[in-house]
């Protein structure tokens, strides 16, 4: 019980970075790869892309073997140094660098950003989205489109009340308790972690934010952006308010 432990409070993704590929291996990279390619298409985008909330580099390492020059950030260091030891083992040759998907600054300007796996979830305020619409609205070429999913409450609540998952290896694993709340939409994940030392654990927690079908069009509504679609991602044909998960491409006026 934590009661009786000595707790470490440490900084989201300090240690859970290592984990992270196996917290998120049910996932089609692959597929996500095909979606994004798909969606942009039919505005012959140069492949030059900044994916914003990179992670542990594996939608860019998959991008960059499709031909794209990739620059890749993350608001964690420790989730950039597996990203960048992952793109050396590939020999990708892809830019990293740590940064705030709000705040990022870049002389570079890009024809496509891409935010997904539920990045945009950690804003929590309608303002803080409004920033990073207006940033990266500002980082894009002209014509330069922006790609990002959102997660709902129908997600959060479906999957997400009362979750809880052990993961166990030689370094210890982790024990994950996951709660949603549908008064205030958020999703608070507990993630303790042995340390090796008797009754010591390390403790991250991460808050997101789920967003209705209604928040999403304000945010594009008020956002700089002239042209954009909401989908749902499952079938990537215009979504209506029963998404678990929309995907929204934005477009800059050429």
């Amino acid at each position: 019980m934590l009661e009786k432990q000595k707790v470490h409070k440490i900084q989201p993704y300090q240690r859970l970075a290592a984990y992270y590929d196996d917290l998120m291996d049910y996932i089609d990279y692959d597929i996500w790869v095909d979606d994004i390619e798909a969606m942009v298409a039919p505005y012959k985008p140069p492949k030059n892309c900044l994916d914003i909330s990179c992670g542990t580099g594996s939608m860019a390492i998959r991008m960059a073997k499709r031909g794209w020059k990739m620059t890749a950030v993350d608001l964690s260091p420790h989730m950039v140094d597996i990203a960048r030891s992952k793109a050396t083992a590939e020999a990708q040759d892809i830019e990293f660098g740590v940064g705030d998907m709000t705040s990022f600054a870049s002389k570079t300007k890009y024809d496509v950003i891409i935010n997904l796996h539920d990045g945009l979830n950690y804003l929590l305020e309608h303002d803080h989205i409004k920033s990073f619409m207006d940033h990266t609205y500002d980082l894009l070429n002209p014509g330069g489109i922006l790609l990002l999913d959102v997660v709902t409450p129908l997600l959060c609540q479906t999957h997400f009340r009362g979750y809880r998952e052990i993961f166990n290896d030689d370094q210890g694993g982790y024990e994950r308790h996951t709660n949603y709340d549908p008064n205030s939409q958020l999703a608070e994940s507990v993630f303790t972690l042995n340390t090796g030392e008797e009754n010591t654990v390390d403790l991250e927690t991460h808050i997101q934010r789920a967003y209705e079908f209604s928040d999403i069009k304000e945010f594009c509504a008020v956002s700089k952006y002239e042209h954009w679609d909401i989908l749902d991602d499952e079938t990537l044909e215009t979504a209506g308010n029963d998404a678990e998960r929309y995907l929204v491409l934005m477009r800059k006026a050429s």
